[in-house]
């Protein structure tokens, strides 16, 4: 008497469709990245009611986390021309390493670095920093910016994503 393999084969047999189609499906339901524009170039406008300070600074991405709280960080160089009501003002040049939260629009903004002040013929090396609000789209192009900082003191900025 012949004995029946059948219900074996049926059993692989529906054990690799169920296994395929498992694959298959985990590629088609992938998120998709929310990647920003690695350059921003942005100028913003600052004041302390005794003086008042223009900036034109540009960031570049550094790392950015794709996981379920965003976390990007970024290397900001700057250059900033400022006036003061009772001196001559002077120029800084800027350098800060900050991150930002958020994954839409809305982040929050933080960094911190050095400031090289040139003022009034005298030449200063002092502690730089700005904690704010930015608002820049995932792949978008426009970007603000608005908080506290130093050298920037209260500031507003707008700029571009490339």
């Amino acid at each position: 008497m012949r004995k029946n393999n059948y219900p074996f084969s049926l059993v692989i047999f529906l054990l690799f469709i169920s296994l395929s189609s498992v694959y298959s499906q985990q590629d088609s339901i992938k998120q998709p990245e929310l990647i920003y524009r690695k350059n921003v170039l942005h100028g913003s406008f600052g004041t302390l009611g005794i003086g008042y300070s223009a900036s034109i600074f540009y960031d570049r991405i550094l790392f950015e986390s794709q996981n379920r709280s965003k976390f990007t960080t970024f290397l900001r160089l700057g250059y900033q021309e400022n006036i003061f009501i009772f001196s001559n003002g002077g120029n800084a040049y800027i350098l800060e390493a900050g991150m930002l939260t958020g994954k839409k629009f809305s982040h929050f903004e933080g960094a911190l670095g050095v400031t090289y002040l040139n003022s009034n013929y005298e030449y200063r090396v002092l502690p730089a920093f700005s904690i704010g609000y930015r608002g820049q789209k995932p792949k978008g192009g426009f970007m603000f910016r608005t908080g506290i900082g130093n050298p920037e003191w209260l500031y507003f900025g707008l700029g571009f994503a490339f």
